[in-house]
């Protein structure tokens, strides 16, 4: 399961070594050369992930529905005079996980390709 975003779903979406291995390799950007935290099956581990990317003014929530999770990276909407409102938020990338660690990886699979092309343009 996969939510909105710049990647389409994949074999690579399943949780597993496949996806911690991508995980290692785009979000930390170290080549995965031996075993990797299993970051997409173990919540302590996916909390790595999260702690890497959090940074401000990027804010994050985690949602538990429909028999799975909801991940979401959001950042704070500017009003017209500059200034960000409490209660205002953009959501930039969602994913859909079996479990929370999944949903984790893939929102941060999916930030890091929306920032990737980004710098691209």
């Amino acid at each position: 399961m996969s939510g909105d975003g710049p990647e389409a779903p994949g074999a690579g979406d399943e949780p597993g070594p496949f996806l911690d291995r991508m995980v290692e390799l785009r979000v930390f950007g170290r080549k995965p050369v031996a075993g990797v935290a299993p970051y997409s099956t173990d919540d302590p581990a996916s909390e790595l992930v999260i702690a890497h990317l959090n940074r401000p003014p990027l804010r994050w929530m985690a949602v538990r529905e429909d028999g799975g999770w909801l991940f979401a990276w959001r950042e704070p909407s500017a009003t017209p005079d500059g200034e960000s409102t409490v209660a205002g938020y953009v959501r930039l990338v969602s994913a859909k996980g079996q479990t929370r660690a999944h949903a984790v990886c893939l929102a941060a699979l999916k930030l890091c390709a929306s920032r990737r092309s980004t710098r691209e343009r």
